[in-house]
């Protein structure tokens, strides 16, 4: 008996063709197109819910998913045009990662891969945002998170996206955060597997960490890249 899909795997130069082009695209250019997409169905989901709250972004680099964002929200506003209302904040040093403890040193997350300049950045997110209104906070989270969510007038969140990349960091942010949270509220976690996969470690172990002792509840929804993570808070107690 013949194979059914026999005809197909016989055509060996449409495999090869197929295989060749995605063994050349760099794993970066795929992870942020699925990221793109999840940032745009975390804004569908929470405009359908008429959730309010603002958008915070910790680790911006060179505000790519942060104008993304913002594109998606403007877009929305057939839907529901109060998400015309949220705010924008974005947070990063711009200078890359600091002094580094032991447990968060990681051969790509260096000063060398991720410095870039606030200027650049700001000059971008504004062309973008038009009638949007947004923020960029620079410096380290140990002293421009320091004083809360509230000094900034930040009251609640739609939409967390923590893409800092080591545990003291991630844990900082969502520190900051927890404020904020309310149910309903997304949090995209990037780079989640980080760290060879150890759960003590990175995002993954910052985030585990946080919930162990808070209050809130978390469904995870969405899985992307190459290794992002998307929650949703479920319940606060």
């Amino acid at each position: 008996m013949s194979n059914k899909f026999g005809f197909l795997m016989n055509l060996q130069f449409l495999q090869n063709w197929a295989s060749i082009i995605i063994s050349k695209i760099n794993p970066a250019v795929i992870h942020n197109i699925e990221k793109y997409h999840i940032i745009k169905k975390v804004h569908y989901l929470s405009s359908i819910e008429n959730l309010e709250g603002d958008y915070l972004e910790f680790g911006i680099f060179q505000g790519s998913s942060f104008c993304h964002s913002i594109r998606c929200c403007r877009a929305l506003e057939e839907i529901n045009k109060n998400v015309l209302n949220t705010k924008f904040y974005g947070f990063d040093s711009f200078e890359g990662f600091g002094s580094l403890c032991d447990n968060d040193v990681h051969p790509f997350y260096t000063d060398e891969t991720f410095e870039t300049s606030f200027e650049m950045v700001n000059k971008r997110v504004k062309k973008v945002a038009k009638n949007i209104k947004f923020k960029l906070i620079p410096g380290f989270f140990n002293d421009s998170l320091k004083n809360g969510p509230s000094k900034m007038g930040i009251i609640k969140s739609r939409i967390i996206f923590v893409d800092s990349d080591t545990y003291s960091s991630t844990q900082e942010a969502l520190d900051f955060c927890l404020p904020t949270i309310q149910m309903g509220t997304y949090i995209i976690l990037d780079d989640y597997f980080s760290y060879k996969g150890d759960e003590k470690k990175g995002v993954a172990g910052a985030f585990r960490n946080f919930i162990n002792k808070s209050s809130i509840k978390v469904r995870q929804v969405f899985i992307y890249g190459n290794g992002g993570v998307v929650f949703i808070v479920s319940g606060i107690d």
